[in-house]
């Protein structure tokens, strides 16, 4: 039952949360009508303060998601590398423990042949 509702909760709030950001960016927009100048060389345009805070805010929100983005894959590399390293160790585990079985079989194998030596000499003595 959870997982219906959550399934539509979420978009839901989503939306309505949309809706309630563009109300007050539209009001914003409507309070800051006041032409700004820009100038760079060879060119001058008057645009609208909303534009110029708005198109900044959106700069700043791009630059912010390319550094998310920058962050994100130097961490992805970094799990890469430690899953590497986590690979390796396991083979040399599974390697080392190949290795403690096969050596234990050999010792059981040299106390068999020590008892049945020590057997033959006491049947002998």
């Amino acid at each position: 039952m959870r997982k219906v509702c959550d399934d539509v909760l979420y978009p839901m709030l989503a939306v309505i949360f949309t809706i309630i950001f563009a109300i007050a960016v539209a009001y914003f927009a409507v309070q800051n009508t006041a032409a700004v100048v820009i100038n760079t060389p060879g060119y001058s345009q008057a645009i609208p303060l909303y534009l110029v805070v708005l198109l900044s805010l959106l700069v700043g929100f791009m630059f912010a998601w390319i550094l998310h983005l920058m962050n994100a894959f130097a961490s992805l590399f970094a799990f890469r590398r430690k899953d590497n390293v986590i690979k390796k160790e396991k083979k040399a585990n599974n390697e080392l423990t190949s290795r403690v079985q096969s050596l234990e079989i050999e010792k059981a194998n040299l106390e068999t042949e020590k008892r049945t030596q020590i057997a033959r000499q006491q049947n002998q003595g």
